[in-house]
């Protein structure tokens, strides 16, 4: 009796299964904490610790680097809006912005523009010039053009 007392009630193996009752705990704690799965998007590349709220259709907040390397923490809101227009949810220099709705579909300044986005009639990227960071740039009356392009870091348009 004494024998079967001594494994079952051993000091080593109660602090084992206190620590894996821990560690299990934790694990759950964590996943449970994480929210609800985020939405898909280019951000995912670049951004960390995402925290999505769906019923709130918001990231309420997310680790994003910015061209610099240096990190940002941001929020955005209407997910799901973004996405059902054809938009993408992209890390823009360390902010989360819905960009790609409505883009003029003219040029070649997609091939090396990026994060773009229309407000009203202008059009907004970050544009890789020929040496050095990208650079933010504008483009006012962008619908009117046929062309549009990116001159080593601004876009140009006719």
């Amino acid at each position: 009796m004494k024998t079967v007392l001594r494994k079952c009630c051993d000091p080593t193996r109660i602090s084992l299964l206190v620590f894996f009752f821990i560690v299990v705990s934790v694990i759950g704690a964590g996943y449970v904490c994480a929210g609800d799965t985020p939405p898909n998007g280019s951000y995912k590349k670049t951004c960390t610790s995402i925290y999505y709220n769906a019923s709130a259709d918001r990231i309420t907040s997310a680790s994003c680097k910015k061209i610099d390397g240096k990190s940002n923490t941001t929020q955005f809101h209407n997910c799901n809006q973004c996405i059902s227009n054809g938009g993408d949810i992209s890390n823009c220099n360390g902010t989360i912005e819905c960009t790609g709705v409505n883009l003029p579909n003219v040029g070649s300044y997609k091939r090396s523009c990026f994060c773009c986005k229309m407000t009203g009639s202008t059009l907004s990227c970050y544009c890789n010039p020929k040496k050095g960071k990208s650079k933010f740039t504008t483009l006012n009356n962008a619908g009117n053009y046929t062309d549009i392009w990116n001159d080593d870091g601004k876009l140009k348009g006719k």
